[in-house]
């Protein structure tokens, strides 16, 4: 009877040890990145505004501030703002990008992560042209051009460009004062 219940209670066993292994590991490895200005995100920020001082702002509890759409804010320390945002497109979440905003209206514009489809939803980072059309725009009542055969694409960013606008607008004061 032991013989046949003895090779599952082994490997439950060695399943067990290799899980318990595999938490410590992880627990011993992790590093936390929220609130943490990384590589992608400095490098966004840079092409934005180049080189200088940025943090993330937070809340007085320590926690990221955030708004609707908004994944976090950064801000220079001449008060230069730029909004990183994760917007649909054709895929879910596929546009993830950071978009600075001043009283001019928008700044420029960094790809820091795009999940769209390669050759066609990736026109809008690679068509210098369709980007260049948000740079200034500092209302919801501007030309939009959208690329063909890239439509969802198109819109998504066109959505993230109105996130930050908005965002912008109604907590300015909120985050130039943090």
């Amino acid at each position: 009877m032991f013989s046949k219940i003895k090779p599952p209670f082994v490997l439950t066993i060695i399943c067990t040890i290799i899980s318990a292994l595999l938490i410590i590991t992880y627990n011993a490895t992790y590093v936390d990145t929220t609130g943490v200005i990384t590589n992608s995100l400095k490098k966004g920020i840079n092409e934005i505004y180049g080189d200088g001082q940025y943090e993330i702002i937070k809340n007085s509890d320590g926690t990221v501030l955030t708004y609707d759409g908004i994944t976090s804010v950064i801000k220079s320390d001449n008060n230069k703002v730029a909004f990183e945002i994760i917007a649909d497109g054709y895929s879910k979440e596929g546009i993830h990008v950071l978009i600075g905003v001043s009283d001019d209206g928008i700044d420029g514009i960094s790809f820091i992560e795009l999940k769209e489809t390669p050759g066609l939803g990736s026109k809008i980072k690679d068509d210098e042209s369709f980007i260049k059309q948000f740079i200034g725009v500092n209302s919801d009542e501007y030309e939009f051009s959208a690329i063909t055969g890239a439509t969802f694409s198109s819109k998504g960013m066109k959505k993230a460009v109105e996130t930050a606008l908005s965002a912008y607008k109604n907590h300015k004061e909120e985050i130039i004062n943090e």
